[in-house]
Formats: structure tokens, sequence, C-alpha cells
């Protein structure tokens, strides 16, 4: 309707308030196809110091993930993305980081973690924080 005599007409609050909340949910990835749910990525710097190639994977219940190896003496930084489910973490078929041990806001972010294969063939996880930000580990001098 045009504007006429000069009076102006106001936007219904109602209607104000249902177009924000449409801004929000997109915003925030709602709506559409992908139902809402945030993708979160794992950058995992991973230190093989073993005799041997290591193969790590992020598994999450029956679906194996793909698996990257580090070659023995080697330093990588691997990305993973994190499934909406439980995940595990596994180097050579053996659990290295369980999603479970985790309260949600810890898992709830992209993740930057530290994890060791030492010489011994035990695992060392140095670090397991929220963020982004994970520097390449030093493969220089790590097997004598």
């Amino acid at each position: 309707m045009a504007n006429s005599g000069g009076r102006r007409r106001r936007a219904r609050p109602g209607a104000v308030a249902i177009a924000g909340l449409g801004l929000l949910i997109a915003a925030c990835g709602g709506g559409g196809g992908g139902g809402g749910d945030q993708d979160f990525t794992l950058r995992l710097a991973f230190t093989n110091e073993s005799a041997e190639t290591a193969t790590v994977q992020l598994n999450s219940g029956e679906t194996q993930g793909e698996p990257q190896e580090v070659e023995t003496c080697k330093a990588r930084v691997l990305t993973f993305a994190m499934p909406a489910t439980e995940w595990v973490v596994t180097v050579n078929g053996e659990t290295a980081i369980d999603s479970l041990e985790y309260q949600p806001n810890e898992i709830d972010n992209d993740v930057a973690a530290r994890l060791q294969l030492n010489e011994d063939g035990t695992l060392t996880l140095e670090s397991f924080l929220p963020g982004s930000n994970v520097n390449a580990p030093p493969a220089l001098g790590i097997c004598t």
C-alpha cells in the first residue's frame, strides 16, 4: 500500500521478530538441507617416533574413516571432519582419543590436538583443546 498523506507505515512487531529469528537461524547454519548441524574439524599434530609407518583414522560407530599414514620418524598435521556422533581416533587400530572422554563444550568446536606415537609403541596425547591453530611438530631429530 502506498504512503498517503504523509502517514508512515510501521512494521508490525511480530513480523520484525520473525524476520530477526529467520536471520539468526540462517546465520547459525540452521534451516536448509543441513538440519542445523555444524561441521567441526579436528587438526591433529601427529609425531611418529616408532620404527613402522603409523595408520591414523577417525572412526564413528561402524563407519571407518579414511586412513592417513605417517611414516617412521616423521611428523604431520592431519585433518579430520568430526562426526556429529561419538568418535575415536585410532593409531594402528588402538584407540588414542575417545570423544566420550570429553565434555560436549570441548568437542562441539574445532579442535587442535597433539599426539605422539613413541618409539616403544605407546601413545602420548600431549594436548586436546578447542581451537583450530596447531603447528606441524618438528620432524628433524625425533629418531636416532
